[in-house]
């Protein structure tokens, strides 16, 4: 179905993908967003410690295009790469993509008509869960209102990370990405609920997230990340629900421990829940 959006211009927006290894589905991620319907936007992408092959595929696939930047590094860390594409970056809003998900036609349109009428820090969007043949298989739903996502926070996943377009200002205020191998979202939207973001959801999906083998999902180190950010920000600014989300993550983090093979792979229905760390 088509998305009317209107006309108004809105801000500048970058899209900002990393990818560290070769998938069978890293064309079509970046297709997805070099067809968007609203073209005006420069697309960067980090390949970080990865192989020759993959860095000369991405060198002859995107010349082709002089919206899209090309960034190689030698660390193979989400957070360090997200860092020095936001370092990069011309746009007001950095819009995030990973390389084994689909940008709907309309995403980059939809936020920027969105954003143009309130201007948040964080932007995100319900998301359509596909498999690896791009089959639908759910659909993940967040969190709407500022307040919504505030209450949620100690429970479950409040945003999809590649879906979200976060004001690049803002990112750079925080400091940047911080914390974690697995857990460098989480630890975003503490800070940024600490200091005063807003924080918003569309509820219409404006990506497809594929649910594949292949993928990095959360394991006991990652729910130890999230349990010392929530003991992090207990400590801070005491109170109960602080405590509770600290106690929440403590235990996702033992069972996960205890029980590798349950915390290795999330279902379908697990993160369609939204119940993924």
């Amino acid at each position: 179905m088509r998305m009317e959006v209107g006309d108004a211009p809105g801000p500048s927006a970058s899209f900002v993908m990393c990818v560290n290894r070769d998938n069978p589905w890293l064309i079509e991620a970046i297709d997805s967003v070099l067809m968007q319907e609203d073209r005006d936007f420069e697309f960067l992408i980090a390949a970080n410690d990865c192989d020759d092959a993959l860095w000369s595929k991405l060198v002859s696939y995107c010349s082709k295009d002089n919206r899209i930047r090309l960034f190689r590094t030698a660390v193979g860390q989400l957070a360090f790469n997200l860092n020095v594409l936001a370092n990069e970056a011309s746009g007001e809003y950095l819009v995030r993509m990973d390389s084994d998900d689909v940008c709907t036609p309309q995403r980059l349109g939809v936020l920027r008509h969105s954003l143009a009428t309130e201007a948040v820090d964080i932007l995100g969007s319900a998301v359509v869960l596909i498999d690896d043949a791009g089959k639908c298989i759910g659909q993940m739903d967040f969190p709407i209102t500022h307040r919504a996502i505030v209450r949620a926070l100690p429970t479950r996943t409040v945003f999809c990370h590649p879906a979200v377009a976060i004001r690049r200002q803002f990112l750079l205020d925080m400091k940047g990405y911080l914390g974690g191998f697995a857990s460098e979202d989480t630890d975003l939207w503490l800070r940024a609920q600490r200091a005063g973001a807003t924080m918003a959801n569309l509820p219409s999906p404006l990506l497809q997230y594929r649910v594949h083998r292949r993928q990095t999902i959360m394991s006991s180190i990652g729910y130890a990340e999230v349990a010392g950010h929530w003991l992090r920000e207990w400590l801070v600014a005491p109170s109960w629900r602080r405590l509770y989300g600290f106690l929440l993550a403590s235990g996702k983090a033992i069972f996960a421990r205890w029980l590798p093979g349950i915390g290795r792979y999330r279902t379908a229905r697990q993160k369609r829940d939204g119940f993924d760390g």
